[in-house]
């Protein structure tokens, strides 16, 4: 099955594709990994899609997620104010460009410049 790339403001095509794939592929309770690899990430509350959505598809990828900005490597979505040399800023596309591709892409194709310009 191919997934087909959808708008930013919807996640229901992606998530309903992967769901139906992993419950379709696992006997038990499914846990993606796809995201199992990568640091922890905290998700903007800025963020488009939303937040919510975005924090569950890389729960579902096996990604972890955190409330809290000094505790995450990555950081997803618009960033106001100062940034840390030792966090990487990223796009929200790179979640949902990696979903649909089935396989994590490369950072630097998402990084975010420092004047919160978006990709």
């Amino acid at each position: 099955m191919i997934l087909q790339p959808c708008s930013h403001t919807d996640l229901g095509p992606v998530c309903s594709v992967l769901c139906r794939q992993e419950r379709h592929l696992s006997a038990g309770q499914y846990q993606g990994t796809l995201f199992a690899e990568q640091p922890t990430m905290f998700i903007s509350p800025a963020s488009d899609p939303p937040r919510a959505k975005l924090w569950e598809l890389v729960l579902l990828c096996g990604g972890r997620v955190t409330g809290v900005p000094r505790q995450a490597s990555l950081f997803i979505g618009p960033c106001q104010g100062r940034r840390k040399e030792t966090v990487t800023y990223l796009s929200e596309k790179w979640i949902l460009d990696s979903v649909t591709q089935h396989v994590v892409c490369a950072c630097e194709d998402y990084l975010l410049r420092s004047d919160a310009a978006r990709t």
